[in-house]
């Protein structure tokens, strides 16, 4: 696998999206007694079947953004029986936790830099574009490359392809010479092999669900992905 060009995903790839999910709606849970009158488990269950359902939603063109942020406090609320009228404030306080969460996963910074003194990197990403900006500063991403795609910029989120069509573009190298490294199976490495990318999936922070995975290569750790980059 000598690729010219490697995107990256950004959560839960390079990012510990799921990490500081968890600590920040644990610090938000514990900070109002409103949310407080089910147990914590209850909560981050309801809330994470409401958001998947509004980013399916939103990626489908059904809900907007501003929509899919009120929503997924308020409707988590109103189907557990919660009073709702916080639930702006509460969505609020919840991004400032999860920014105060972010990190790298570990032991994938080494590892990233060292890709990036061999090859031409960049990054794909979902997500609202101002958050996603933040995180690519937080992690001091432009040490290692300019090149960060927000799927809101091209007004289509991954896996359509014209998010891989206009990556392509931006890469300036043939399709067939970039690899994709990303955890989301639907998202990127269905996504990646559509568009006629190579694709490494990264599967440390995710729970299969039976895929029959089309990956050209797996890992889960990521000196795995050193060692087939030959590095």
């Amino acid at each position: 696998m000598k690729p010219s060009y490697i995107y990256f995903d950004l959560d839960n790839t390079l990012l510990d999206h799921s990490s500081a999910e968890s600590k920040a709606q644990k610090a938000t849970y514990e900070q109002y007694p409103e949310l407080q009158k089910v147990d914590l488990d209850v909560w981050l269950s309801k809330y994470k079947e409401v958001n998947h359902n509004l980013w399916n939603q939103y990626q489908q063109g059904l809900v907007d953004r501003h929509q899919l942020q009120y929503s997924r406090f308020n409707d988590t609320m109103l189907q557990l029986e919660l009073s709702p009228e916080k639930s702006t404030e509460i969505g609020k306080s919840y991004i400032q936790n999860y920014q105060k969460c972010w990190s790298w996963v570990d032991g994938v910074e080494e590892s990233f830099a060292k890709i990036s003194d061999r090859f031409d990197v960049g990054l794909i990403t979902n997500g609202f574009k101002e958050t996603q900006l933040k995180k690519y500063k937080y992690l001091s991403l432009d040490r290692y490359s300019d090149v960060m795609i927000v799927s809101e910029d091209v007004g289509k989120m991954k896996p359509h392809p014209m998010v891989f069509d206009h990556a392509t573009k931006v890469a300036g190298v043939p399709r067939e010479e970039i690899l994709y490294v990303g955890d989301s199976y639907s998202s990127d490495i269905v996504g990646g092999r559509n568009a006629g990318w190579k694709t490494a999936w990264y599967t440390a922070l995710i729970s299969k669900n039976g895929e029959d995975n089309i990956a050209d290569f797996e890992f889960e750790n990521f000196d795995d992905l050193l060692t087939i980059l030959d590095i």
